[in-house]
């Protein structure tokens, strides 16, 4: 089944799948929030969705994040619906998974638009950079003493890096004994 949706501007029809509608970005991220939706983001930039299966009404994929989660999408009549294996997801949240297996269902996975850019529309929602994002999802999650080494490496190997830690260390210590 396909349905026609009119463009931004109101002219010219542009044939989308019930899916498509249903799982469109800017729902996405009001469903989900900003933060579990720039984790999905995060997620679909990665690559990590697999097994992705799209019908005009559903999908279904397996998402690689701290073990695998299936997600399955359904555009129904009642509006759009989601399922994952994830603890996240109970009582029906749209989580982070269900964001990545949409926006890379979709085609929106890191997609934007040239035309809004054109016309000066700025609020893209993937306007920040995928590695910065991924980065973010990764050091958000890291556990605390794997960071610990990983920041201590790259100081070790890049003299900047450990600038910038030397100097945060400092500042760090002078807010911990009262000095401005």
């Amino acid at each position: 089944m396909i349905i026609s949706a009119s463009e931004g501007d109101g002219h010219g029809e542009g044939a989308v799948t019930p899916l498509e509608a249903a799982f469109e970005e800017r729902a996405c991220a009001q469903r989900a929030g900003t933060a579990v939706f720039m984790e999905g983001v995060s997620l679909a930039l990665l690559g990590r969705v697999e097994q992705l299966r799209i019908r005009p009404t559903n999908a279904s994929g397996t998402v690689d994040d701290d073990g695998h989660q299936q997600v399955r999408l359904e555009a129904g009549e009642d509006g759009p619906g989601s399922t994952c294996t994830c603890s996240d997801s109970s009582g029906g949240v749209f989580c982070r998974h269900a964001v990545a297996v949409a926006l890379v269902a979709t085609g929106s996975a890191g997609m934007a638009d040239d035309d809004d850019e054109e016309e000066g529309h700025t609020e893209d929602l993937f306007a920040d950079d995928p590695v910065h994002a991924a980065i973010r999802v990764f050091l958000s999650r890291v556990p605390r003493a794997e960071l610990v080494e990983t920041l201590l490496d790259a100081a070790d190997e890049n003299e900047v890096v450990a600038d910038v830690l030397w100097e945060a260390t400092v500042a760090w210590h002078g807010r911990q004994h009262g000095a401005v």
